[in-house]
């Protein structure tokens, strides 16, 4: 039986919608495959890949097979087939993402300027205007078929090459290396070949080891982060519903709002706005970033909106303090503050990782006696070399977090959602089941 037919589907502004029946089980094949291999590549590819990264050959592989996963996806009449073209479009989403975040500490190279953060920063911008803009392209790029191009377009066209940084970024061209000589002498500089540095890498166990500090540090704050955001957005937003408003009682709301299915994609319209202005926040806004002791503040905040907007749908404790019309402010106001911290907990943590600071981000290895890319070893040029190995795995390494938080907030969902419908009915307010 076809997905449509099994789920019967609604539109809603924001995509389909799913029968609960359909829930339980069809939806979570489909999250499995639109999740699981990205988690995976950001799992095991950072342990299992050796030596510097080939950012050409890899974009270029994740641009052809995004578009073969797209074609599978759209010439399959099997249902089979189809999830398959999904989990090889989930593949390359992962490897691009992780790619383009390392991609990004090689403008961190440069000694006197914060490149590294700077390209985090429009990074982490354009992925939060993807919400807003990506649903218009597509619907205007479909039809042309190029959509996967955009990656590969990116990187060869509109990035800088990295040549442009040869004389800083040194593990990509041949280093010259000067002797301390008479003032009377000459000096000659002698040309290490890059080949010679390109062959450095971090063994398993090192890499575990450059991964230890940044569990507590980085990825529980993502992960936990990711999880509320994501439970909020597909578990319980579907339910924070209020009666259609009337023009006599909020007149701006009724222009807004003119069914129930007006909601969700309000909220969601509300969400993707301050995702986006708090991704852009070190971009386009030039706030200063948040300091690394409150990078869990975002965290927390997340968790308790989770709370409040749970409570809020089970019991319409707001509807009863502010009225319907209040309600929909505030919980309106509470999505705009979950966009808001999501955003700020992704570009924050991941424009500490792209900084070129070692010595401050493993300070607490270093007192455990397991200090990586430190001592004798990081004198010289392969001292320098192995510091954008080091670096460029830590970026990739916890990238993981947020992806098993949306994973795992979305199967959480599944039950979440029928569960806040059940006990609004059970008090009598029925107008989930009337969508």
């Amino acid at each position: 039986m076809s997905l449509r037919a099994r789920a019967g589907p609604r539109e809603d502004g924001a995509g389909w919608r799913f029968s609960l029946s359909f829930f339980t089980l069809g939806l979570g094949v489909i999250l499995l495959c639109n999740i699981a291999p990205a988690l995976c590549v950001k799992i095991g590819w950072p342990y299992l890949m050796k030596g510097r990264v080939r950012y050409g050959r890899r974009i270029l592989s994740c641009s052809a097979l995004s578009f073969f996963g797209i074609i599978v996806v759209a010439v399959s009449p099997s249902l089979f087939y189809r999830l398959v073209g999904i989990a090889i479009a989930s593949f390359s989403s992962g490897l691009g993402e992780m790619t383009y975040l390392q991609l990004a500490t090689v403008y961190g190279a440069l000694d006197h300027l914060d490149l590294g953060g700077i390209a985090i920063g429009w990074f982490a911008s354009g992925t939060g205007a993807a919400g807003l803009v990506g649903a218009g392209l597509w619907w205007l790029l479909r039809g042309l078929g190029i959509l996967p191009l955009g990656m590969a377009s990116t990187y060869f066209f509109l990035l800088p090459s990295l040549e442009t940084f040869a004389n800083v970024f040194q593990a990509y061209d041949s280093i010259p290396v000067f002797d301390i000589q008479d003032e009377n002498e000459e000096e000659e500089p002698e040309v290490v070949p890059a080949a010679f540095l390109s062959g450095i890498h971090l063994t398993r166990r090192e890499k575990l080891q450059l991964a230890k500090p940044l569990v507590v540090r980085y990825m529980l704050p993502l992960f936990f982060v990711y999880l509320a955001e994501y439970i909020i957005n597909t578990g319980v937003a579907p339910t924070l519903l209020f009666p259609v408003p009337s023009p006599a009682d909020s007149p701006v709301l009724a222009m807004i709002i003119h069914s129930l299915r007006d909601y969700y994609p309000l909220w969601q319209l509300v969400y993707q706005t301050f995702v986006f202005f708090s991704r852009s926040s070190l971009s386009i806004f030039r706030l200063p970033p948040l300091p690394r002791a409150l990078i869990p503040l975002p965290t927390l905040v997340q968790l308790t909106l989770l709370v409040l907007t749970t409570f809020e749908a089970y019991t319409n404790f707001l509807s009863t303090a502010f009225g319907e019309a209040g309600a929909t402010w505030v919980v309106a106001g509470f999505i705009a503050l979950e966009g808001l911290s999501g955003g700020l907990a992704y570009v924050n943590v991941f424009y500490r990782l792209g900084l070129d600071d070692e010595e401050d981000l493993f300070e607490d290895a270093d007192d455990d006696g397991v200090g990586i890319g430190s001592g004798a070893a990081d004198v010289g040029l392969k001292g320098k070399e192995r510091k954008e190995r080091e670096r460029e795995f830590r970026i990739a390494s916890v990238g993981f977090a947020d992806t098993l938080g949306i994973l795992l907030a979305a199967l959480v969902s599944t039950k979440v959602e029928p569960w806040l419908c059940a006990a609004q009915a059970a008090r009598g307010r029925t107008l989930c089941q009337e969508l």
